[in-house]
């Protein structure tokens, strides 16, 4: 399979060996490889054509990974490096050996109150992080969190290269680029997202881990957006009611509704589970 991908999107960075082919997407093919210290490290390959980005562009893409990593939070999957190799936009980044998020689901589908509560708690104070420093996830869904081995979280994917595939053209400009069950309905009717975008994907996986499925599914593309517009926020569970504040302050249709900040979203949380200690 490597040397498959390699034919078909050539790739070589000075120093390290390539092992085995991780994902691949749409945009994009995730390596294992050994970093010149001999260490394990992901390195994302993406796939679109860089000879149709401008140098601003592409710095600002550079400046951006090196803020993340500069802020080196354990919520987050750390970059190491990111550049042009072979004529491709790559992103060398901390290798997390373990499982996503989305799969750990489909053994337990729902996992213990408190486990589910600390994941929420994770997730939140990841996203405060980058919203602290300007940025957005812009894509976030149980398949972009891997579970570390000591079953702590952290977000990948960010949505740094968004600009980047719209320029080169991979992309356009009214496409929504994230998965159509996180999706926020201002970004449904081709509003700009903001953080309060993140917040709604946020909603949908505390849903999940509460509830053990998404709150809106269906097997038609078009109905599934209507559901995000227009649908009634679904209810917990009686015995969860208690969370159902925080549920619907994240999943509320306008932005302006909703829950404002990843950090009043933990803030909610404390309290929530305060009352239901007493």
């Amino acid at each position: 399979m490597l040397q498959q991908a390699l034919a078909r999107y050539p790739f070589d960075l000075p120093g390290y060996y390539l092992l085995k082919v991780l994902h691949e997407s749409d945009n994009a093919i995730i390596f294992l490889a050994n970093n010149p210290a001999g260490l394990p490290v992901a390195i994302k390959r993406f796939k679109f054509d860089t000879s149709k980005l401008g140098k601003s562009l592409v710095e600002e893409f550079l400046m951006e990974t090196r803020a993340l990593e500069l802020l080196n939070h354990r919520g987050l999957v750390k970059p190491l490096a990111a550049g042009i190799a072979s004529h491709a936009l790559y992103m060398a980044m901390e290798y997390v050996p373990g499982t996503t998020l989305r799969r750990a689901l489909t053994t337990t589908p729902i996992p213990p109150l408190e486990q589910a509560l600390r994941w929420l708690e994770e997730i939140a104070l990841a996203l405060a992080a980058i919203h602290g420093i300007g940025l957005l996830h812009q894509d976030l869904k149980t398949s972009n969190i891997l579970v570390r081995q000591d079953n702590s979280l952290a977000l990948l994917d960010f949505g740094l290269e968004t600009r980047l595939l719209v320029a080169s053209g991979f992309m356009r400009m009214d496409e929504i680029y994230c998965t159509p069950y996180y999706v926020s309905p201002e970004r449904i009717m081709g509003d700009a997202p903001d953080e309060r975008a993140d917040l709604y994907a946020l909603g949908i996986i505390l849903y999940e881990l509460l509830a053990g499925h998404k709150p809106y599914e269906s097997t038609s593309l078009g109905e599934l957006l209507k559901k995000h517009a227009i649908a009634p926020i679904p209810r917990l569970p009686d015995t969860l009611s208690g969370y159902q504040p925080l549920v619907s302050g994240l999943l509320a249709k306008f932005p302006e509704n909703r829950v404002q900040s990843a950090t009043e979203v933990v803030r909610l949380l404390h309290e929530i589970r305060a009352q239901q200690a007493v």
